[in-house]
């Protein structure tokens, strides 16, 4: 429920540049779902640079500001702030342009409205990608009782999965930008947390893992509980190099545990690192019997692209808690790369692609 000005309530963040059309369906499916009071709040990061795939349209600037005034939401403006003109040696902006792909435009704005705004806040602060719909009724303050911080993780490896003997190698982990939810009051230090991408032991990381150094500081003080996403991605040929073979689907785990799945003959090819034979991360808990479970994860994640008609590729996440064992307790849909980054996205894909997203939240 929004309740304006309710000093307890959660304030709930997105971003948005390319995609204002999705603002009302983010909207909508919060205040359907999520039992708390609340404010959301739009961070307006439409700039130059920031999109190198759907391109910049100094329009959309204000058409952002117009659809938030006309779901009387607050929009702030991403503004650029010297002190982050450089991060982890990148040049962020020049002018008024940012620099470099979307993921540096991602990760300052990131940054920015981290350092300028959600540190400061005194509540549970929920940060979701402006792709993110809620598909579950949920409690944001129940489901962070006796914890600090919920995250997903994501890793890169300094090897990977070869046999069962060589099941890969660690190099670190970092919260997911995608979705986070931090009890700023609970949190120790929570303006050390920062979400800069870079190179970070060796491995090459996306937005948030800078933030690597934060959960190894403060580990004795953090009360995480994890999120998992499960995928179904390129279920078809995508033109790019990473389509599957033929009868297989690439699915995984968090974004960084692709893995090569044949449902029919339940053949799942690992292809970058396996924890052990009842988990495939660290931070999961062990199921004994973790390949059925992979399988009914999967399965699920076809059947659900199915219902709704969405094209393929598919490419689309359902989020839940780790814990959770039935795919029945995702609460968040995540469209997934708006930002139109792949080559298949076409105008007609990505026009079919929401007709799916509206299905299903005009059946929810």
């Amino acid at each position: 429920m929004d309740s304006g000005t309710n000093e307890l309530m959660i304030k709930i963040y997105t971003y948005s540049h390319n995609r204002p059309d999705l603002i009302p369906l983010q909207y909508e499916s919060i205040k359907k779902h999520v039992k708390d009071d609340f404010e959301f709040i739009v961070f307006n990061n439409e700039r130059a640079g920031s999109n190198p795939f759907s391109g910049y349209s100094p329009e959309r600037v204000q058409e952002i500001f117009d659809v938030c005034k006309g779901l009387n939401i607050q929009c702030i403006r991403v503004d650029l702030d010297p002190e982050l003109q450089y991060i982890n040696g990148y040049q962020q902006f020049a002018g008024d342009s940012f620099m470099g792909d979307g993921s540096h435009a991602c990760g300052y704005a990131f940054s920015w409205g981290w350092k300028h705004h959600i540190s400061k806040n005194d509540c549970i602060s929920l940060l979701l990608d402006s792709d993110m719909f809620f598909i579950k009724d949920v409690s944001i303050e129940k489901m962070m009782e006796g914890y600090n911080l919920a995250i997903n993780p994501s890793y890169r490896y300094s090897s990977k999965y070869q046999d069962d003997d060589n099941r890969g190698t660690i190099a670190l982990r970092y919260p997911w930008n995608g979705i986070v939810i931090a009890d700023i009051p609970n949190m120790p230090n929570p303006s050390e947390l920062k979400w800069g991408l870079g190179v970070f032991n060796g491995e090459a990381c996306d937005v948030g893992g800078e933030g690597h150094r934060y959960l190894i500081e403060y580990q004795d003080k953090l009360n995480i509980k994890y999120l998992d996403y499960v995928s179904v991605q390129r279920d078809a040929y995508s033109g790019d190099e990473h389509t599957p073979p033929d009868g297989y689907i690439e699915m995984g785990f968090n974004g960084c545990s692709p893995m090569h799945v044949n449902l029919e003959e339940k053949e799942f090819h690992i292809l970058d690192y396996q924890h052990s034979d009842t988990q495939t991360f660290p931070h999961q808990k062990e199921r004994e019997n973790y390949w059925q479970y992979v399988y009914d994860c999967f399965t699920y994640m076809v059947h659900y692209a199915s219902k709704y008609q969405f094209p393929k590729p598919t490419f689309i996440d359902l989020i839940k808690f780790e814990e959770d064992d039935n795919m029945e307790e995702s609460f968040i849909l995540h469209y997934k790369n708006a930002s139109n980054g792949n080559a298949w996205q076409s105008d007609e894909y990505n026009s079919k692609k929401t007709e799916a997203l509206s299905r299903v939240l005009s059946e929810l």
